[in-house]
């Protein structure tokens, strides 16, 4: 049995019985696999694609990600997305948007008076708000990461949904990467990998622990 299957297996088992649940063993998405394959960040092929509820993710990391989705509805939590598999061209898009190309002043000290004078602009990247990779460098591009939001907008560090997630998406292969974590000078709550590895070896048991929803304050 390939053991993709395999762990598609057992995490549909661990999501019916409750059993020892799955743990990823790394903090951000897992890629390895698709690069030696030969897939490309940003022009994943549509047959390894798969959508659940409208959002496209590489059929791994799809088939997890719908597991949680129904764990979280079991426990009263609506997980929404915001934004999942990114072509090349949306990552660009959605780039050249946070990280517009601005003429920007270039400025020299006057040899005579030693003031500060602007001498011309030159044109380059200006970013604002979260960061945003570039093109063929996020992991969007791979079909393994999805932007979660709330009711109203992108999630916050004191969303329910939030800590449902924080609570048990590592048990479905899902991860908050550490440069994400709340605190972070580029926080974002709402940015979440798949994490789940081919290597059977690396997958961890753990004894299971009651899901315990902390409520926003």
């Amino acid at each position: 049995m390939p053991i993709v299957f395999a762990v598609v297996l057992m995490l549909a088992n661990v999501a019916a019985s409750g059993l020892p649940r799955y743990q990823p063993a790394g903090e951000e998405a897992y890629t390895l696999d698709l690069e030696l394959d030969g897939y490309v960040n940003g022009a994943m092929e549509p047959a390894r694609m798969m959508t659940v509820s409208g959002c496209i993710l590489e059929r791994d990391a799809a088939y997890t990600y719908s597991l949680m989705v129904e764990a979280a509805a079991i426990d009263g939590i609506r997980l929404r997305h915001e934004s999942c598999y990114r072509s090349y061209s949306q990552q660009a898009r959605a780039y050249d948007r946070r990280c517009p190309i601005t003429d920007v002043p270039i400025y020299r000290t006057d040899e005579t008076t030693g003031d500060r004078v602007q001498d011309g602009t030159r044109k380059m990247r200006v970013c604002s708000g979260p960061l945003t990779a570039p093109p063929g460098e996020s992991n969007h591009g791979w079909g393994r990461a999805v932007d979660f939001r709330d009711s109203r907008n992108v999630l916050t560090c004191y969303d329910n949904e939030f800590h449902w997630l924080k609570l048990n998406a590592a048990r479905f292969g899902w991860v908050h990467p550490p440069w994400a974590h709340c605190g972070m000078p580029n926080a974002e709550p709402w940015h979440w990998e798949y994490a789940g590895v081919i290597d059977a070896s690396l997958i961890q048991f753990t004894p299971p622990n009651p899901t315990v929803l902390a409520t926003a304050e």
